[in-house]
């Protein structure tokens, strides 16, 4: 597997800093002044935490800050840890460090080698070679020496480590312990202020994401009191949503119209079962009891968050008419709220196109001459116009969401996500010869992307979203590709189905663990599903594609993971 090469990031961050022009001010006694330096170097760290670069860009300065230093005589090597939650540092960016030492130094525990014991005791570690405490080695290492400077919260608990390395038998400077504890202080402020926002906002999301998940609970009650099947829920939102896109609604509002969609009906939960379950057709009476659940909806739907006030406007509208017929309140034109127009032209599409307790299902044709007689009167003639022509795409998801094929359509929910830059590509010679498998395949490459890209830009809502996607890709994918191999009688299904609930615990690990430790958490899942696809896809899965082929009768073949260019950096894939 060949993975994207990276340019250097510091070389892309504009001009270089007031200490760059030092750098080869080395002659031995040959002192700048150390004071001027190291205010310097302190302010240029400081002002790596105010520019628009990425994380990882900004560590990358921070070590070419350090090694910039004429007094100092650090060697062109260094690298920086992350703390994780286990007690364990993980390399982010490294500077001059050879191949071997990246592979071995990607996760070390706390007390092993100099900088595991340095975030052990929390205090700065120097050795001017290399001794019985460094317990990482390899052939052909160099003699050196080199400082561990541990990084702190303001709790003293130890957030990271950075490594710079020196001449073996180096003679310290005497003002270098100083200075090293003020560069532990000074980058561990940048690294708690950016843990800091992280998880900010990370809660901020996941507290989002349980108020809706409350809400969608909401609405699975509403169900269990209804003959609409969840299938109905989901194909009406995404019904919308197309609509909505159609039309010109930008990514924001579609997504608050994604989300408050289903909670149209929520009302019916303040319905009578006698008359919210009545096979046939309703009086009078019940009719005019039935439409006091959009009230009832609005009623339950109060408060003044944007997705609660989305959904108590298409709760209280979506039965309303253009004409001004519809109820309760007889509104008409623009005056319906468009989201509540919307969803009344979703709503009733997918009641005709799909079987109810009292009805067939009606030929699509009849559905579509239906609603184009009833543009003007019943519904906004622009939103027909835009169902209409959007009919492929709305075709496309009544299928995926029949209720004759709920629960076996799964594998169609995994949809990819595009990125602007992508590390890693697909190539056909990974194919295992199912076309469902290969498809949630390439759909863990795209993960692997977005959390490499998110990462990069500490993007912490896609961090987020791509973490919970991480989680589904589990949910369908094992449980299809093991039927699967059920099926086919596959003799290597029960140590499948053990790396699957490792990969599964895993990624539920790494959700509930991001609030305490984001930084290092983003790290660990580039890392992790880099490693996934090489140790399963790459090795397990295709011993299975190999297994089918061979009940085919077929010659099998080699596959691997094309990427864009030659090489590997460890940091490139460390955060």
């Amino acid at each position: 597997m060949q993975v994207k090469k990276k340019s250097d990031p510091s070389a892309s961050s504009g001009e270089g800093h007031r200490l760059e022009r030092r750098k080869g001010d080395r002659g031995r006694g040959n002192y700048c002044d150390p004071e001027w330096e190291m205010k310097t170097a302190v302010s240029c760290i400081l002002d790596t935490a105010l520019k628009p670069i990425n994380f990882q860009q900004q560590l990358k300065e921070v070590l070419d800050i350090l090694v910039s230093i004429s007094w100092l005589r650090v060697e062109k090597r260094g690298a920086i840890f992350i703390a994780n939650s286990h007690r364990e540092l993980l390399l982010v960016v490294q500077h001059g460090l050879d191949p071997q030492l990246q592979e071995k130094c990607a996760k070390i525990p706390f007390g092993c080698c100099l900088c595991g014991k340095a975030a052990e005791c929390g205090t700065v570690l120097f050795r001017n070679c290399v001794d019985q405490d460094h317990d990482i080695q390899y052939d052909g290492m160099a003699d050196h020496g080199h400082y561990n400077i541990p990084l702190l919260d303001k709790g003293d608990e130890v957030i990271g480590v950075i490594v710079l390395y020196v001449e073996h038998g180096h003679q310290p400077h005497p003002e270098e312990a100083g200075f090293m504890g003020m560069v532990g202080r000074t980058v561990s402020s940048i690294l708690l202020n950016r843990s800091l926002q992280l998880k900010a906002e990370i809660n901020r999301i996941r507290l989002q994401k349980a108020q809706l998940d409350i809400l969608h609970k909401l609405v699975a009650a509403s169900e269990f009191r209804d003959n609409e099947t969840g299938e109905h829920i989901k194909r009406m939102s995404q019904y919308s949503v197309i609509i909505g896109r159609k039309v010109g609604l930008g990514d924001d509002r579609l997504e608050l119209l994604e989300q408050a969609a289903p909670m149209h009906d929520v009302g019916k939960v303040g319905i009578s079962d006698q008359i919210l379950l009545k096979p046939g057709r309703l009086t009078a009476e019940e009719f005019v009891t039935v439409q006091q659940h959009t009230v009832i909806g609005a009623k339950i739907l109060s408060g003044n968050h944007p997705l609660i006030e989305a959904s108590r406007e298409i709760a209280l509208t979506h039965h309303e008419k253009w004409d001004g017929s519809g109820y309760p309140q007889g509104l008409a034109g623009e005056d319906i709220p468009l989201f509540g127009r919307i969803c009344a032209l979703a709503d009733v599409f997918d009641a005709l196109t799909t079987k109810r307790p009292y009805k067939e299902p009606w030929p699509l044709d009849e559905v579509l001459a239906l609603i184009t007689k009833d543009a003007g009167s019943h519904f906004d003639p622009a939103l027909v116009d835009a169902l209409m022509d959007s009919l492929p795409e709305i075709l496309e998801i009544r299928e995926t969401y029949s209720d004759s094929n709920s629960g076996c359509k799964a594998k169609k929910t995994l949809e990819q996500k595009p990125v602007s830059n992508e590390m890693l590509v697909w190539r056909e010679e990974l194919s295992i010869g199912v076309e469902f498998i290969d498809s949630q395949h390439q759909y863990l490459i795209n993960l692997i992307n977005r959390i490499h890209l998110a990462t990069e830009r500490l993007d912490t809502k896609e961090i987020v979203e791509t973490l919970i996607d991480m989680n589904a890709y589990a949910e369908v994918h094992f449980a299809e590709e093991e039927e699967l191999m059920r099926q086919h009688g596959y003799p290597g299904l029960k140590a499948h189905i053990q790396l699957h609930q490792g990969f599964s615990r895993q990624a539920e690990v790494f959700l509930n663990e991001l609030e305490t430790a984001p930084l290092a958490i983003t790290s660990e899942v580039s890392r992790y599903l880099m490693e996934w696809l090489v140790k399963h896809i790459q090795k397990a899965d295709f011993q299975y594609g190999r297994f089918l082929e061979k009940q085919a009768g077929q010659t099998p073949g080699a596959g691997e993971v094309q990427a864009n260019h030659t090489g590997c950096e460890t940091d490139s894939m460390a955060t």
